[in-house]
């Protein structure tokens, strides 16, 4: 694995994410890239960028800083307007299409350069534009990951909990577990995760303390013979919020904490489509461990549930809004 160190452009990001490939992929279409042999890497739209490999085996660069290149017309998350068309009123948090293929992932036309596994260790650093064939170790605060596609079997698609840090945003983006054995694509704690597409781990999110959830479209997981997959799983913690989110494809639970860590305190499960599991929601805790501050806002379920909606041992949770997705019956 290398060290990725301030790199925050596709070129970059080539030059310090490992070996470059003869060529690179995208969200829906093929480009192009050169490489000469002094790692020297440049995209057709971007600079040049130059890494230098130490004795140690990491890996530093020395570039200006360039967006991302892209290609076709932008999508409707660079470009969507947080007013609505018709009234020019703020949208609420409940507006916009539901997630799914076309809103969530890495959007049309953005290219992809090949890379194996990374590292990021410095503060602020940006990491997008690469097609990972591994995972990203995060041991750094305010890092930002977009743009990103990862496929990979390890662990920890991306690790980020090391060294306690803060501030990580993984935003249009696709994680994919080619196994069981990714436990989800993003643990434990301090995150804001936006527009992502997650499918084939074991459960979709570990979130645990101060993590945002929003847009995202988590499906089709692992669900093996042995496996009690969730779509988001705490074990305690406070502060998580999921907002506008379709989660769906868990054989568990769309949305499952326990208390292994400690009570689960200000759950806010706002304005999204669930789906699945025995309970669609399971929100447990005893004794000192019992969740409280738990609401459950104007979400739409489907009836894939094997027992209900959701059971809850908040013994005040805030409830309202919530109805059946097929027919808009309200749900008590």
């Amino acid at each position: 694995m290398r060290s990725f160190r301030w790199c925050t452009s596709v070129a970059l990001v080539t030059a310090c994410g490992g070996a470059p490939a003869p060529a690179e992929t995208e969200g829906a279409t093929a480009a192009t890239s050169s490489t000469t042999d002094d790692a020297t890497t440049a995209t057709a739209d971007g600079p040049t960028s130059t890494a230098t490999t130490t004795g140690d085996g990491t890996t530093t660069t020395t570039s200006g800083t360039t967006a991302a290149p892209t290609t076709g017309e932008p999508t409707t998350a660079d470009t969507a307007d947080p007013t609505s068309t018709s009234t020019g009123e703020p949208l609420g948090p409940c507006d916009g299409p539901r997630p799914g293929p076309d809103n969530t992932g890495v959007p049309q036309g953005v290219r992809l350069v090949p890379s194996g596994s990374i590292t990021v260790d410095e503060d602020g650093a940006v990491v997008e534009g690469l097609d990972i064939d591994g995972t990203i170790t995060v041991l750094a605060d305010d890092v930002t990951i977009r743009h990103v596609r990862i496929r990979t079997d390890d662990y920890y698609p991306i690790r980020y909990f090391d060294e306690d840090n803060v501030g990580l945003v993984v935003e249009d983006s696709e994680i994919e577990g080619l196994s069981g054995n990714a436990t989800a694509a993003i643990s434990f704690a301090n995150y804001t995760a936006r527009r992502l597409n997650i499918h084939g781990t074991a459960d979709g999110f570990k979130a645990d303390s101060d993590v945002l959830i929003e847009d995202c479209w988590v499906h089709d997981l692992s669900n093996g013979p042995d496996e009690h997959n969730d779509g988001v799983q705490s074990t305690g913690g406070a502060g998580v919020t999921l907002r506008h989110n379709d989660i769906s494809g868990a054989s568990n639970a769309a949305v499952q904490t326990g208390d292994l860590n400690g009570a689960t305190i200000d759950l806010t499960l706002e304005c999204n489509w669930f789906d699945g599991g025995g309970w669609t929601l399971n929100i447990r805790g005893t004794g000192e461990t019992v969740p409280m501050g738990t609401k459950i806002l104007h979400n739409r379920f489907g009836r894939g549930h094997g027992y209900g909606p959701w059971t809850l041992d908040d013994p005040d949770p805030i409830i309202e809004g919530n109805v059946y997705d097929d027919d808009d019956s309200p749900i008590p």
